[in-house]
């Protein structure tokens, strides 16, 4: 979803829309202090962009059906999977949701206990609705306009600067998430109100990690990161790929219409039916419910080479090698790091040869 629009009162030829579609299931206990990584939910059970590899290959909790929806078994294999852990670990916990349809809690959970919200309190009380989604958008908004502004600078034409494909996405959402911090979490529940202020004032909760952007906007976190989106909303109008007629709301780039859409009422046997469906028309379908490559269509680079890869971290080597800053020199240990990384995994890959496999032999 790129960040402008425009109107036309008649079908013109134009860019054609990215549709590929994601779910994010996101969980944090009260103080900040345990963020669990996101669920994430497409249509495609290895998209083009993966490579051949799958979600957990490439770090991610992953799974896939044909809607890139919630439903019960992708929930129930979750939470078992979660109340194993907490098992493992010796821990209960109370977990609070809303009564999403697909929100269906298996029997014989032994850690969790699950509580629903409502349906008319979801919006009220709901944590995550406090804030925290919101904010977790505005730091993915941020950071999909600074990535367009960058390809824009490095000669990519303005039509193509903000295709991304569904990996790369999923780079951005993942770091957006790393980025809600732990002041922006108890912010938000002190907010909602559930909790007294007394449970966040004991000695046994861990001190908020406090960012420089929350320190700009102590009192609200949230806003802080939603002037993020803004300073590169007008830092991407100042190169003039952003017409000031076609910007975007901050409201309707962190809430667009199709997201306030209710998805609720999709219930698992609808789900089933559309599956058969395009079962029965022949395509395609994974047995899980996804259709490879069916929304994918954002240019996948070929990946490049382990040389081409040292080359370019020597490129940047160089390049902040004149920098007089904190920043330059922490980039010079990561690219250090990096080489010496890749190096060693390219010998580990190297196969062990004999002195006469370089001879031809003759007869």
């Amino acid at each position: 979803m790129p960040p402008d629009c425009g109107l036309s009162d008649k079908k013109r030829s134009g860019v054609k829309g990215n549709k590929v579609r994601l779910t994010f299931a996101l969980t944090s206990n009260a103080d900040g202090s345990v963020k669990k990584e996101a669920f994430i939910i497409g249509k495609a059970q290895k998209p083009r962009a993966f490579g051949g590899r799958s979600g957990g290959q490439l770090g991610f909790y992953y799974r896939n059906n044909a809607k890139a929806w919630m439903t019960g078994a992708l929930y129930r294999e979750w939470i078992k999977n979660w109340d194993d852990e907490l098992c493992r670990e010796g821990r209960k916990i109370l977990l609070l949701q809303d009564n999403c349809t697909g929100h269906i809690v298996p029997e014989g959970l032994t850690n969790i206990c699950v509580e629903n919200f409502s349906a008319n309190l979801t919006p009220h009380v709901q944590l995550m609705d406090a804030g925290i989604i919101r904010c977790f958008k505005a730091h993915y908004r941020a950071r999909y306009i600074q990535r367009s502004i960058n390809r824009y600078d490095s000669g990519i034409t303005p039509s193509e600067i903000y295709n991304i494909n569904q990996l790369e996405g999923m780079r951005l959402a993942q770091t957006a998430w790393h980025e809600v911090d732990t002041s922006t979490i108890r912010h938000c529940w002190l907010k909602s109100g559930i909790l007294p202020d007394s449970v966040f004032q004991t000695n046994n909760l861990p001190a908020p990690r406090i960012t420089v952007s929350s320190l700009l906007c102590a009192d609200d976190p949230v806003k802080s990161a939603e002037r993020a989106v803004e300073s590169s909303l007008d830092e991407l109008q100042q190169t003039g790929v952003l017409q000031q007629v076609n910007h975007l709301k901050i409201e309707d780039l962190l809430n667009p219409e199709p997201e306030r859409q209710v998805t609720e009422d999709a219930t698992d046997e609808e789900i089933f039916h559309t599956v058969m469906a395009r079962c029965a028309a022949g395509e395609d379908i994974d047995v899980v419910g996804g259709v490879d490559d069916e929304d994918d269509d954002a240019e996948i680079l070929p990946h490049p080479s382990w040389r081409a890869a040292l080359e370019a971290a020597a490129t940047l080597e160089r390049y902040v090698s004149i920098l007089d800053d904190s920043y330059a020199r922490k980039l010079e240990i990561l690219l250090l790091s990096f080489g010496r990384q890749t190096c060693f995994e390219e010998s580990q890959n190297m196969v062990s040869t004999l002195i006469m496999d370089h001879f031809q032999s003759t007869n």
